[in-house]
């Protein structure tokens, strides 16, 4: 079968397509012929080799993918034709989605209902960490008004359109207008280019001062000085990422020049729900029935051959993707 493979860390470049030896599925483990994969930045952080988490090589990526059950062996769960779908905790994060089968648990993979779109669901990773973090990861805050940065993004636009499922009003940041015009037609009520706007002044002038509730921040670097200034008395900024790094300033004294608002800050890593598999079951279960539904209308911007990965990872890396990017063996 054919999978991509890296046996260094480095750029996209050395995600390379190769053969490998056709698994087969031993006691308690069933046989899973891959539909789409879901390409995170998770994957790219684990590619250049700065994932915190680093696997041993030659590793083969992917932790988010749907596909059909065809060698069921035995299982009293599973049966061979079944639509099912993956999540990093499902397979112990353990990689080894970019390639046309898989071997698993026969208890990993989540059922889907019938007719659920395969594409569709392969996104249903973002919607769980985002569910989680609405849910979870915000608890206690109000949810009247919500800010995201890099709105137009694959989390980006999942939690925008579970925050307005909750009845959130959702104000959006992204870079250009081309982008604030697609978050627009996604239903987020205020787009405001990054590029050429004054966001913190946009969010106060449409929160008529007051702020936001809840800010998900996955950009860190100092915006957290930013987010203080626009958010609402009580609020809460959700950190769920780094990409821009950690902060070089003393956090401590910034909330402390803010206090007037007494902002709260949580750092969440989706590592922790490994430790509560109630919260990941209610999650992913919650998740899925909305796809099957259809409360939720997953955004994919672009659905790639399994050989064009490096590429995938270039227009993840490049910012300027728009929705979900899929592989497809």
């Amino acid at each position: 079968m054919k999978a991509v493979q890296m046996r260094e860390p480095g750029g996209p470049e050395v995600l390379k397509l190769v053969e490998r030896p056709m698994p087969t599925p031993g006691p308690g483990e069933v046989l899973v012929k891959i539909h789409a994969i879901g390409v995170s930045y998770a994957d790219t952080l684990v590619r250049s080799g700065t994932h915190l988490w680093m696997p041993q090589m030659p590793y083969v990526p992917g932790n988010e993918a749907t596909g059909h059950v065809v060698d069921a062996n035995g299982s009293s769960r599973l049966k061979n034709g079944q639509p099912v779908f993956f999540t990093s905790w499902d397979i112990g994060f353990a990689g080894g989605l970019y390639a046309e089968y898989i071997v698993v648990r026969e208890q990993a993979p989540w059922l889907l209902p019938e007719g659920v779109d395969l594409d569709d669901a392969a996104t249903l990773f973002n919607y769980l960490v985002g569910w989680i973090l609405l849910h979870n990861g915000a608890r206690g805050a109000e949810t009247g008004t919500v800010f995201l940065h890099g709105a137009a993004g694959g989390m980006g636009t999942t939690l925008a359109e579970l925050c307005r499922l909750a009845g959130s009003t959702v104000i959006g940041a992204a870079g250009g207008e081309p982008k604030c015009t697609f978050l627009r037609e996604r239903g987020v009520a205020h787009a405001i280019d990054s590029r050429t706007d004054s966001v913190v002044e946009r969010v106060l002038e449409i929160t008529e001062g007051r702020g936001a509730d809840i800010i998900f921040n996955h950009v860190a670097g100092n915006t957290f000085v930013q987010d203080m200034k626009m958010l609402a008395p009580l609020g809460l900024i959700v950190s769920y990422a780094a990409l821009e790094g950690m902060p070089d300033r003393d956090l401590f004294t910034d909330m402390r020049a803010h206090i007037d608002r007494s902002p709260a800050i949580r750092v969440i890593a989706t590592h922790v729900f490994g430790k509560t598999p109630k919260v990941l079951h209610e999650a992913c279960a919650a998740v899925i029935d909305l796809l099957a539904e259809r409360q939720i209308s997953p955004a994919i911007q672009a659905r790639l051959p399994l050989a064009q990965a490096g590429e995938a990872h270039r227009m993840l890396e490049s910012r300027e993707s728009m929705g979900k990017i899929l592989l497809k063996p």
